[in-house]
């Protein structure tokens, strides 16, 4: 499968300990708010290249020219050729407060849960999340939080066996002291405790135009903070280094583009046909897109 192939060179960790390739940014103007605006570009609030139909091409152009630039500047970040950074998904993503999550991850929801992204697809290699509204005008809560290991965690004496090596004792991490006495604690309060010990929550309050960057391994576990109000719109989109074979290429009607007409023809028929489809269709046409998308979106002469 396309994401099981080997991953090039630019993301890994030597000696046990993450290099420059593992890292996280945060660009609080990245996209202007001329850019970002829901007057020129309404449908940026629920757009997804799976459905493009009814989407004006103003924004299809506008929303593809913002993940080529997160793709240019993970490049750049990372000292990556820009030929081998894909994008693998990317979608406008609706937070509501009060709402519950329905289906997969563009659905409607009030917070995300703890998660690394390449935990959630193996293909993932560099994570991005471009804001499209602000904290306290558009919404309140909704902070994108890092959560990382305390190296300053305390440790309690309290010390349980390995079975795997029955004389070897492992020392318990916790942030609690041993003669704490938690009996009139509410319990939701206790289990915040529990979930926050031995961590160090790194907390972003979005504003519209912002985007964090990181690398999508465990080295930058995340989380998204409950909605409390008002609704929070957003672009995650995620990108891979995972090299598409020449004989994909060769399946497709039109392979890789040759010449300018060419590209012009992929992106007529990939991103402005403005055709209805079934799943069937749709699903090929966005597989031919993301796999395409360096050869679309770079001259002939960057190929």
């Amino acid at each position: 499968a396309h994401k099981d192939l080997p991953l090039e060179e630019g993301r890994r960790c030597e000696g046990g300990t993450c290099c420059d390739k593992c890292s996280r940014n945060i660009f609080p103007t990245f996209a202007s708010q001329a850019e970002t605006s829901f007057d020129t570009y309404p449908e940026l609030t629920g757009l997804t290249f799976n459905d493009l139909a009814d989407v004006s091409a103003a924004t299809i152009l506008q929303f593809t020219r913002l993940i080529e630039r997160v793709r240019r500047t993970i490049a750049h970040e990372y000292g990556l050729p820009l030929k081998t950074i894909l994008p693998l998904q990317a979608y406008s993503r609706k937070y509501v407060a009060g709402s519950i999550q329905q289906g997969g991850g563009g659905g409607e929801g009030d917070f995300v849960t703890l998660h690394t992204d390449e935990a959630t697809h193996d293909g993932y290699h560099y994570s991005c999340v471009l804001y499209l509204s602000t904290q306290g005008e558009d919404f309140e809560g909704g902070n994108f939080v890092f959560n990382d290991p305390d190296p300053n965690a305390k440790k309690t004496k309290n010390a349980y066996f390995d079975p795997d090596d029955p004389d070897a004792k492992i020392e318990k991490v916790s942030s609690f002291d041993e003669d704490d006495d938690y009996d009139e604690v509410e319990y939701a309060t206790l289990a915040e405790e529990i979930r926050k010990a031995g961590r160090v929550f790194t907390p972003y309050g979005p504003s519209r135009g912002a985007a964090v960057i990181f690398s999508s391994g465990w080295e930058n576990m995340h989380e998204v903070e409950q909605i409390t109000a008002g609704t929070r719109y957003c672009v995650p989109c995620f990108f891979t280094t995972c090299p598409v074979p020449d004989a994909a290429y060769d399946q497709m009607v039109q392979g890789k583009p040759k010449t300018n007409e060419d590209i012009a023809d992929d992106w007529l028929h990939l991103l402005l046909a403005h055709r209805k489809e079934d799943a069937h269709e749709s699903l090929g046409r966005v597989k031919e897109l993301l796999m395409k998308w360096h050869y679309i979106c770079a001259p002939l002469s960057e190929h």
